[in-house]
């Protein structure tokens, strides 16, 4: 008896979704069976979606015999024979996780493609390799934390879809992992706070040279720590989805006598907590400063106004927005940078700079006096800390830009001194000095980019913020 069998060049088959898996359609098959035995070349020209076969491949005529030893002969001719293949294997791409490479989940999904032959088209075991370049172009999944869910930074989110909408509510976001630096001072404490009670694990990292570590939320993990320095294995260790990087020299007056210090902090301290977050795939949400970038506003300044620091502390901020901006462009991120105007409230230290509204309020508490510098009618945007962070959480995936955090509203040194007063309940009025060289006469900040691009506005009067901020104060 005559034995014929076809040389087969190995099928290559393109890669598709799952369920598109190659079919030999019904006209290509006659040509196979009728082929003669000279060892003719047969391609498979067409792909159609998955269906069961319209005819069996063994018998009938066609092919009297399947290729022997093959371990997937018997799910040949049955409904979605691949799709049976590899249902069980889809967990493995559900179960992307922390600390999970993407290539060995690529190769085990791979596996069963691999060891696909040209079943039911030889009488020979011919073993027909699968090419798997198609299946290494698939959209990269490295960025993915954790098990696929519709995070709003991940892959599954256009990029402007914003977590937070209108007041700032951060519930709807699935529970996330964060570090804070600078988390135990005065904006970066209160942050930790608002992230703790919406359940996210939070981390903060802070070498308390002015921070406390009485500020820190028991239900936070203090990695103590400096950003220049400490950056690079706190990120390894955590693995954050966000990082709020809230952790600066923030004192001008130094700025001004150890400018390579401030810059060091303030630029490469900025520099390696990018990196850091780089390496984990994090966002980076950047306090940055208003007053101390624009310096003299004759209007309300918006975030494409000129900047013109006139300290240090200003230049050092600046240069990290650009960092920031430029990572986004090397590395696609979408970093925030936000423009804080003059925040106050509670824990807010006296000592520092801009904390004008927390002397005012320790000295009326303790009858001591008062001292304005100039003629008191410089003006200044004050912005509550609760309406602030409110600000940062709203930047919580959104595709990178600079926003401006303030109420737009201009209040003079002599009106906030009489809101102070009649908060404290004093008759004591100011002394006043001269005027310090440097100090800007108008610093305000338009919000509305913040209002029309992160649904944010800051909603606390000024009478109520310092209500607060005097009650607070009484109680410590």
């Amino acid at each position: 008896m005559e034995v014929s069998a076809f040389a087969l060049q190995p099928v290559v088959v393109p890669w598709h979704p799952a369920d598109q898996i190659v079919r030999v359609e019904h006209e290509q098959e006659r040509q196979v069976r009728q082929e003669p035995a000279d060892r003719r070349q047969v391609e498979l020209e067409h792909t159609i979606e998955p269906e069961t076969a319209r005819d069996a491949l063994i018998g009938d005529g066609r092919v009297d015999v399947a290729v022997a030893e093959n371990d997937l002969t018997s799910c040949e001719g049955g409904p979605d024979d691949l799709l049976h293949v590899l249902r069980p294997r889809r967990r493995i791409q559900r179960g992307l996780g922390p600390r999970r490479h993407v290539p060995p989940v690529q190769d085990k999904i791979a596996n069963p493609l691999a060891e696909l032959r040209a079943t039911g088209l030889t009488r020979r075991q011919v073993r027909a390799p699968v090419r798997l370049e198609a299946l290494r172009e698939q959209p990269d999944l490295r960025r993915l934390a954790r098990s696929v869910e519709p995070f709003e930074r991940d892959e599954h989110a256009s990029p402007n879809r914003r977590p937070i909408a209108g007041a700032g509510d951060f519930t709807s976001v699935p529970p996330m992992r964060v570090v804070v630096t600078g988390g135990a001072g005065f904006i970066g404490s209160h942050v930790v706070d608002a992230l703790v009670a919406r359940s996210n694990e939070v981390h903060v990292l802070d070498n308390l040279s002015t921070g406390s570590r009485d500020f820190v939320s028991a239900q936070a993990t203090l990695h103590e720590g400096d950003i220049r320095t400490d950056a690079a294995a706190v990120f390894e260790q955590v693995e954050p989805d966000v990082c709020f990087h809230l952790a600066a020299q923030a004192d001008v007056g130094t700025s001004v006598q150890r400018p390579g210090y401030d810059a060091e902090v303030n630029v490469v301290g900025t520099i390696s907590v990018l990196e850091a977050a780089r390496t984990r795939g994090a966002q980076v949400v950047f306090s940055s400063t208003g007053g101390a970038i624009y310096g003299e506003c004759t209007e309300p300044a918006g975030e494409d106004s000129p900047r013109r620091p006139v300290s240090p502390y200003g230049m050092a901020k600046l240069s990290a927005e650009e960092y920031l901006a430029g990572w986004n462009r090397l590395y696609g991120t979408g970093h925030v940078a936000l423009r804080f105007a003059n925040v106050y409230g509670p824990r807010q230290a006296a000592s520092l700079e801009g904390g004008v509204v927390a002397i005012f309020l320790e000295r009326l508490a303790a009858h001591e006096p008062t001292t304005i510098f100039g003629d008191g009618e410089q003006s200044r945007d004050f912005v509550y800390v609760k309406d602030v962070v409110r600000g940062v959480l709203a930047a919580v995936g959104h595709d990178g830009g600079v926003f401006n955090l303030g109420t737009g509203v201009a209040t003079t040194v002599n009106a906030l001194h009489e809101a102070c007063r009649r908060t404290a309940g004093s008759s004591d009025g100011p002394m006043y000095q001269p005027a310090r060289a440097g100090d800007a006469l108008r610093s305000v900040v338009d919000p509305s980019r913040a209002r029309s691009e992160l649904g944010w506005q800051a909603e606390v009067s000024l009478d109520d913020g310092l209500r607060e901020t005097w009650e607070s104060l009484r109680k410590e």
